[in-house]
């Protein structure tokens, strides 16, 4: 068995990009490579500090995400995920705290640093970094992390530690941890990215809704469990509130 280290994590994470049909410069549409790759995802409020969950079984692949964090640390989650399902050997479960880079579980860890080169390849970081702040004595700007966070959806602090791995952070960095939400705001930015979503309600991406009314159409389990099951997705059977054209009403 090969011992996995950072950088063979890389090359994993730049040939499941691949694999994905993602390009290194692209940030990820989260949604559509979920579906794409088949995983049943379950957004959702969790109590606690975990981050997420990823469960794999012979014939499926199922991650659960914590809607009470932001944005930026659900796509890193998913990413951290990703590596549990897809690359690590002999998976079965975990619960995560995704993002705390913590070696003492070493595949934790891995997950960690695999999402960071998933989410934000050196070579799709590189081309959105002007070339004066490159050049020698060039130092990146605010702006400019603001600009890469904004671009690949992530944290400040993941944007920051992806930074400093690639070796762009020269100096002392820590300013830039502070007044996260303020300096985007500053720059014309959103603080969609940063904050708790407001509406937490939860959501499923994937065909979970489709095997369940399977699984009732052909009397693998009752009416009463079917109405049970998209109920627990915040789905109310008898009162879909939708029109006869599907949307929303």
């Amino acid at each position: 068995m090969v011992t996995v280290n950072d950088k063979i994590l890389e090359v994993r994470a730049n040939k499941f990009r691949r694999l994905c049909g993602i390009e290194n410069e692209n940030a990820i549409d989260f949604e559509k490579l979920l579906r794409s790759l088949d995983v049943l995802t379950y957004f959702r409020p969790l109590d606690g500090e975990f981050s997420g969950m990823a469960l794999k079984t012979k014939n499926s692949n199922f991650m659960l995400i914590n809607t009470n964090n932001s944005p930026g640390r659900q796509h890193f989650t998913i990413g951290h995920e990703l590596y549990h399902l897809f690359i690590q050997e002999g998976f079965s479960f975990q619960m995560c705290n995704a993002g705390k880079f913590d070696k003492k579980n070493r595949e934790e860890y891995n997950a960690d640093i695999f999402s960071s080169y998933f989410l934000m390849p050196e070579a799709g970081i590189i081309k959105q970094i002007p070339e004066e702040e490159l050049a020698w004595g060039g130092e990146i700007s605010l702006a400019t992390i603001i600009s890469l966070e904004q671009y690949f959806g992530v944290s400040r602090t993941a944007m920051l530690i992806r930074l400093d791995k690639i070796g762009l952070l020269r100096g002392d960095y820590s300013q830039y941890r502070v007044d996260i939400k303020k300096s985007a705001v500053e720059h014309g930015y959103s603080t969609v990215l940063y904050d708790t979503p407001k509406d937490t309600t939860p959501y499923v991406v994937g065909n979970y809704g489709s095997k369940a009314k399977e699984l009732f159409d052909k009397d693998k389990i009752s009416e009463s469990h079917y109405h049970s099951l998209m109920f627990d997705i915040g789905i109310d059977v008898d009162d879909p509130k939708i029109d006869e054209d599907g949307k929303e009403i």
